[in-house]
């Protein structure tokens, strides 16, 4: 599957980029605060409930969310990089998370996922 278009719901994909952008920004807490300044629940707990609690991002998620098995993979390098983290920090602030030292593994992780943008205008 190449079509963004043909995915079942191309609007988890937006939000999985979404927060792909935010992981790979050098520090991720200032659009964190800026979300929450505006009322939105942003930080490194919604990071862990949209990739394992909201959604599975498996094989399964192939036509509805991401458009092949490398997608899956670079997902999946992506959720074992916050788990190195998790087991480095435990359950700790965005603070913890972003100053330690496996932060690093994170951003490589984005960006060797390497998802295709959603270019649909009408996506949300």
């Amino acid at each position: 599957m190449n079509d963004v278009s043909a995915l079942s719901q191309p609007h988890v994909r937006h939000e999985l980029q979404i927060f792909l952008s935010e992981l790979q920004a050098a520090d991720p807490r200032a659009t964190w605060r800026a979300e929450r300044v505006s009322g939105l629940a942003s930080g490194i707990d919604q990071v862990f409930h949209f990739f394992f609690d909201d959604n599975d991002f498996d094989e399964g998620a192939v036509g509805v969310s991401l458009l092949s098995e490398v997608e899956v993979r670079g997902v999946a390098g992506v959720k074992q990089a916050l788990e190195q983290v998790l087991a480095a920090v435990g359950d700790a602030d965005d603070d913890a998370f972003v100053g330690h030292p496996l932060w690093a593994g994170v951003r490589q992780a984005v960006e060797a996922a390497e998802l295709r943008t959603v270019t649909d205008p009408n996506v949300r």
